[in-house]
């Protein structure tokens, strides 16, 4: 299993690269990091797994589970005081 990195941007305003981020259906993990150490949250739509949030040395990181059916899957990125972010994750074959 690989996890794919998603670079999660936070100053006034939420972004994250790539959008939308390829993962291979029951293969790939999401791994979003911050290198800056600043916390945010990831939701994902109800029935999905809460994603694993914590530091890793000077990174705040969130990491997924795998996805186990192909499609586009909108999540919210969330950190306090910003405004939220709905990006997408394309899970492919």
């Amino acid at each position: 299993m690989a996890d794919k990195k998603v670079t999660v941007t936070i100053g006034s305003s939420i972004s994250v690269n790539p959008d939308p981020v390829v993962l291979r259906v029951n293969n790939d993990k999401a791994k979003w990091e911050n290198s800056d150490g600043i916390e945010f949250g990831i939701v994902l739509p109800a029935g999905y797994p809460t994603p694993a949030c914590g530091r890793q040395g000077n990174n705040y990181v969130c990491t997924s589970q795998t996805f186990g059916t192909v499609g586009t899957v909108k999540y919210t990125v969330t950190s306090p005081g910003k405004p939220d972010l709905d990006p997408d994750a394309d899970i492919v074959p």
